[in-house]
């Protein structure tokens, strides 16, 4: 994709990700009275009326502009991919959010798919422009960032997995008295708190795997990052097993969104050190 084009991905995936927190927040107004007063929007900065049309409005634009780009670079039927998204928000704001960890699940493979998105569409379009590296080598060569971009996809929605399971603790109060049935009211905190941890635990394992296998051959500045990355996770099962108070899991997931910002940081570092291996002629 031209830089424009990427750029009419991004603001689709931005349109549709603030329409369904549009409609999250107009569906769950009398619990967000409950878990997070000071913090509601709707009913108290803008009317109900107002946010259904503002997720239809947002909603609309980001279907629009990603119809017009897949439709632009010959892959119309991808446009299924947004309406899908799109969907699945709706779903999860009237009836999977408040079920037994189906909806942590689907927001984690939600949050994945913004990363998985990118090379749904330019791992095709660059075996289209290249298909010599078939013919030459038997295998595309673009599968490598193709792995890389599963890599990224699975991290981010283990990241957001973990960080859902923690903000159904912090909003057990009002989800209970509203007759939901998250995690930590069908299992307790107690559980929930072990589950967590255990997440946290498998993500660190894969990520020192893929540092000693992976990141110790590029640039310094990805290792330093990465680096920064395994700090953030190690210390998530320590907070998870200390805390008590609300306030104690918002520190979580404060550190949670933390280590999400690096992983995004960690690709335009690994993206420099490819860069940079080709440009010595290293190959």
């Amino acid at each position: 994709m031209s830089n424009i084009e990427f750029g009419y991905l991004v603001l689709s995936t931005l349109l549709i990700t603030a329409g369904g927190f549009t409609i999250n927040d107009y569906f769950d107004a009398k619990i967000d009275r409950i878990n997070k007063p000071k913090k509601v929007v709707v009913d108290r900065i803008i009317k109900r009326r107002v946010a259904m049309a503002l997720h239809v409005l947002l909603s609309s634009l980001g279907i629009a502009l990603a119809a017009y780009l897949c439709y632009n670079l010959g892959m119309w039927r991808m446009t299924s991919v947004f309406l899908f998204a799109v969907f699945v928000l709706w779903f999860y704001s009237t009836n999977l959010k408040h079920q037994f960890l189906i909806g942590n699940v689907t927001m984690a493979i939600l949050a994945g798919s913004v990363t998985l998105i990118v090379g749904l569409f330019e791992i095709p379009l660059l075996n289209g422009m290249y298909p010599e590296s078939v013919e030459n080598y038997g295998f595309s060569i673009f599968n490598v960032p193709a792995y890389w971009i599963i890599g990224y996809s699975l991290l981010i929605g283990l990241f957001a997995l973990t960080r859902e399971i923690t903000k159904d603790i912090i909003d057990i109060r009002g989800d209970k008295l509203h007759g939901c049935n998250t995690l930590p009211i069908s299992l307790g905190v107690a559980n929930t708190k072990s589950i967590i941890i255990a997440l946290y635990l498998a993500i660190l394992a894969g990520l020192t795997w893929t540092y000693l296998k992976f990141i110790d051959v590029h640039s310094w500045q990805l290792g330093v990052i990465f680096f920064l990355i395994l700090i953030s996770t190690a210390i998530q099962p320590v907070l998870i097993y200390r805390a008590r108070i609300k306030n104690d899991f918002y520190n979580s997931s404060r550190i949670n969104s933390l280590s999400i910002t690096l992983i995004l940081i960690s690709m335009y570092f690994l993206r420099l050190s490819i860069l940079s291996y080709f440009a010595d002629g290293a190959y």
